[in-house]
């Protein structure tokens, strides 16, 4: 029975070990915010396919539609920020796209 209870202490401690490594790994992986060789920059007018402007007598906001990797999305912006993002969709399934040629 100790020997059993001993096994189980030895081999919880080795899957925290193992666990702390595998999260410290993942906490060192650069992050665009951190790297700027990681960052990949484009113009609005590059990647955006359609905007919708709506508008309430207290407020207003601007949904735009954007193609990145091949896949369209929906932004949704307040004044000037950027506020939330959404796959599009169309009949169901995700909609996809093609970039403007340059």
């Amino acid at each position: 029975m100790a020997k059993r209870i001993a096994a189980r202490r030895v081999a919880l401690a080795g899957a925290a070990v193992a666990l702390f490594a595998q999260c410290a790994a993942h906490a060192q992986l650069p992050s665009p915010r951190t790297d700027p060789r990681l960052e990949r920059r484009t113009s609005l007018d590059e990647v955006l396919l359609e905007t919708i402007r709506v508008e309430t007598q207290l407020q207003a906001w601007t949904l735009r539609k954007l193609c990145l990797d091949g896949q369209a999305y929906w932004v949704g912006f307040g004044e000037s920020t950027p506020t939330g993002i959404s796959p599009a969709y169309k009949d169901g399934k995700p909609e996809p796209c093609k970039a403007r040629a340059r």
